[in-house]
Order: structure tokens, then sequence, then C-alpha cells
């Protein structure tokens, strides 16, 4: 367990800069290098510290001897990782767990005995909504705070450029049948090259905001103004953000599936075998829960894409697009507690090519895993429908 007092490699933090928000990173340091002359970044900031607004903050899954460290039984806790220097990453950090044992008086040690005190409890408080949420996908975090009684700007809500990489051909490939549709339609001469260009035009425009008049008409297809159409194109971008993770995630969950329903535990117990067997079989429900309720948000989606892409309606992708950021919690929600559980799974395998694992293994990550999939129903736990 590190404290406050430690250095973290300057090679993990030069490893883990995003150039933005991914769903277990939130990389305020390249917020704070891109957007540091923006007014909006230090009026609404995340934090007031100027040392923590620009940190590392990682969903990190809790390895067995960090366990004893923590006040918590979940599976997944929040790091913070603050530079040393934001001019030179190789003077390494300092970091800690939100959840560590003794979290509050070190971070007042961190932040200045001498400090606000309003400041102190604000940074204190967004700390733990921080911790409290299940991934840092950055529409889950627009939801969360952007009409917050301490908002946050836009700005740190950008995709980072890593993903926006990854996603763009993705968007392109989702979006190119209603492209070619709607715009350049008389455009009969438009060659296969062209075509894909224009997609990958498009996908950058929902994308990185980049300007493209060719685009404007999309506006008047909608029939919205202004603030409705920006609306509707952050909705758009968060519903293919989700489409991509959820392609990206489908392989994983898969042979997560496969691999714990097969898995052979030795050394049970005839207690542990029952209890073992019957989290397993709540674990495999709870994910295909999970699976199945992302599953139907997107196909609401396809279904009135499907209407506009091949010249019907307009209203239908309107209609939907202006509700999505009510069910990014849902999404978000659903695919971080899928996230969780399959990328733990992969750590733990690693390099084993054994399909056993021991009892007391199995009874050590197996609750874990159903803690994670099991739905609080709380208010963050709505299903917010497609009315």
């Amino acid at each position: 367990m590190r404290d406050l007092g430690k250095s973290t490699a300057a090679a993990n933090l030069k490893r883990i800069v995003q150039g933005g928000t991914t769903f277990r990173i939130l990389d305020l340091y390249s917020i704070h290098r891109r957007y540091r002359h923006k007014s909006d970044h230090s009026n609404l900031p995340f934090f007031y510290n100027r040392r923590l607004n620009t940190a590392f903050l990682i969903k990190h899954t809790v390895r067995k001897h960090e366990r004893p460290y923590l006040v918590t039984d979940n599976p997944v806790v929040t790091k913070v990782i603050v530079p040393v220097t934001t001019t030179d990453l190789a003077m390494g950090g300092h970091s800690f767990f939100v959840e560590e044992r003794g979290f509050e008086p070190k971070l007042r040690e961190f932040i200045g005995q001498d400090a606000n005190e309003l400041a102190y409890s604000h940074d204190l408080e967004r700390l733990r909504d921080l911790a409290a949420m299940p991934s840092f996908d950055p529409f889950l975090l627009s939801n969360r705070f952007r009409d917050h009684d301490s908002p946050v700007a836009d700005l740190y809500f950008d995709i980072s450029d890593k993903d926006l990489e990854k996603m763009e051909g993705y968007v392109a490939d989702q979006v190119s049948d209603m492209v070619n549709l709607a715009f350049d339609t008389m455009d009969v001469t438009a060659d296969e090259d062209g075509s894909r260009q224009r997609a990958i035009r498009f996908a950058r425009y929902i994308l990185a905001g980049e300007e493209d008049e060719r685009f404007d008409q999309l506006q008047h297809a909608l029939d919205l103004d202004e603030n409705k159409y920006r609306a509707a194109i952050f909705g758009w971008k968060g519903i293919l953000y989700y489409r991509w993770r959820i392609a990206d995630e489908k392989d994983a969950l898969r042979r997560f599936l496969i691999a714990i329903n097969d898995l052979i535990v030795t050394g049970m117990t005839q207690n542990e075998r029952f209890m073992i067997d019957e989290i397993r079989r709540d674990i495999i429900g709870e994910t295909r829960n999970r699976w199945r309720s992302l599953q139907t948000v997107m196909a609401e989606y396809e279904g009135e894409y499907a209407r506009f892409a091949t010249g019907g309606d307009p209203r239908a992708i309107r209609h939907i697009l202006l509700k999505a950021p009510e069910f990014f919690a849902q999404l978000g929600h659903d695919l971080s507690a899928v996230s969780h559980v399959t990328s733990y799974w992969d750590y733990w395998c690693g390099n084993r090519e054994e399909e056993t694992m021991p009892a007391r293994d199995a009874m050590d990550i197996f609750p874990g895993f159903l803690r994670s999939l099991t739905r609080n129903h709380g208010p963050d736990e709505d299903h917010a429908r497609i009315a």
C-alpha cells in the first residue's frame, strides 16, 4: 500500500497518460495540459486544490495483499496519483486509495493544514463521489456532474485521445449507410473510397466536434434549434461510445462465462462446495442480466436509427438522441459491472493454463464478483427507459 510520502515510478505515470477520460482512468493531468488557459478549466474544476486537479484517478481492482489496508470489501477501489510536478512526469508522483484506512488525515496533510475549509470539504466530497462511481466513462461522469450543485466544465468529459483513435473506424462503419443516404445523395459518382472518407469525416464530427459545414444540414433534417442540436450530437456520441465499448467487451465476456462455468474448484469442503456452486450460478445469472439490459437499450437505438438511415422519419432518431443522457447511467453501470469481472478474471488467469482454482481463491474472488454484478436498485440504478 503506497501512501502520500512514497513516490510512484515515473514510467508508470507515463504509461497511464491517456489524453482525457477512459473507462478506468480520469486523466486530469492531460486535461490540465490541454485546457489550462481556458477559463472553464479553472472556474468549473473537478477539484479546487490545484495539485488534485492535475492528478490521475484510476479504478483499481483490489489485489489480495491490499485488502487489509482498505475499509471496504468492494472489489474495485479508486486510486489517486498526484504528479510531483506537471512539467516533468519523470519526477514521479504520490499515490493513495480513497478507500484506504487513514485516508482523510493523509489528504488533509497533503492539501495543507491551513487550507480553505470549504475548498477542502468540496474536494473531499468530490473524491468520495468519484470513488462511489463504478467507472470514469465520460458520459457517466457528465450525467453525474454536469448539472451538479458544484458543476464541472464540459471539457473534463472529453473522450481520451487513445479511445478516439480506436473508435473512429468503428463509428464510421456504424454510420456509413446513413451518411451516404442523408448527405450528398445526389452525388451518384461518389466511389467507395469517397464514401468511406465521408463516413470518417462524420465520425470525427460527432466524436471530436470537428467543424464541417457540409454536415450543417443534419441540424435542419432533425428540425432542432442550436442548443437541442448540440444535445442530440452529445447523445449520439454517448450511444456510439457505449456501442463501441459493448462490442469491445463481448469476446472477454464470452470467455469469462465459459471459463467460470467450466472451472474446476479443488480442495472444497462440503460446505464450501454448496456455497461456491450457488455463488457461481448467481454470477452467471447476474452477468447475463446485465448483458441483456445493455442489449435492450441498444436494440431501441438500432430500431430508431434504422428508420432514419433508410430514409424514414428523422423524428425517430431525434427523439432517441435527445433522450440518450437519461439512460447513460444505466448503460454505464451495467457495462462497468461486466467489465470489472472480466478484467479481473483476465488478471487472475494471467498465464495460467490450468482450468482449476483452489477453494480458498474461489471463496475470496467469487463473492467480489457477485457484489460487482448485483444491482443495488438505488436512484443511480434506476432503469431509464425511452418513453
